[in-house]
């Protein structure tokens, strides 16, 4: 065996062993990935089952006409018998600011609280984005409480650190929700 063998030999043996590292930090990144996104999906699986079991309910059991108390683009409180107990509740939805999320590093991100009188509630990591919108009978916009009759949700849930290529890992919600107790002529 000579000289040149052997450094044909270590060449190509680094060569592999350089092939092996970089296929690794591939398969780390792609796992590191794959998870941010399913966590991403996950939470706006926990959102959207919350918000359309609780704002189906809205108004349910309501006799004094005030199903909606509150309507606005970031915040919404209604009233309905959440837990079916013949009392009727009222619940409320509001946006919090983006400086109380100090533990992430993405810094549009905010909790959603859901206000009820047994407890208060913050809902989900990463909400980057939440808009009420509100329609009347007609199906025209309206913020007046007793005209709503319809809602739509707009939400963006994204990761809390960046991926590799630097940008956040994101999923996005948008629903429009009559509740049938809303639909009640007056």
């Amino acid at each position: 065996m000579t000289w040149l063998d052997i450094i044909g030999s270590t060449v190509l043996a680094g060569a592999v062993i350089l092939a092996v590292i970089g296929l690794n930090f591939l398969f780390t990144d792609s796992t590191r990935n794959f998870g941010s996104d399913l966590r991403t999906q996950e939470n706006m699986v926990a959102l959207t089952e919350r918000i359309q079991w609780d704002f189906a309910k809205i108004g349910y059991r309501v006799t004094n006409g005030k199903r909606i108390l509150v309507s606005k683009s970031d915040t919404l409180m209604f009233a309905g018998d959440m837990d079916n107990n013949g009392t009727v509740d009222t619940v409320k939805y509001f946006k919090g600011s983006t400086s109380t999320r100090s533990n992430t590093h993405n810094a549009k991100d905010f909790l959603l609280y859901r206000v009820s009188k047994t407890d208060t509630m913050k809902l989900n990591e990463g909400l980057t984005r939440f808009d009420l919108t509100y329609f009347d009978s007609t199906g025209a916009s309206t913020l007046v409480p007793g005209k709503v009759r319809g809602l739509k949700i707009q939400a963006r849930i994204e990761s809390p650190d960046t991926l590799s290529n630097g940008q956040y890992s994101g999923t996005y919600w948008e629903n429009t929700i009559y509740p049938r107790n809303l639909n009640l002529t007056r």
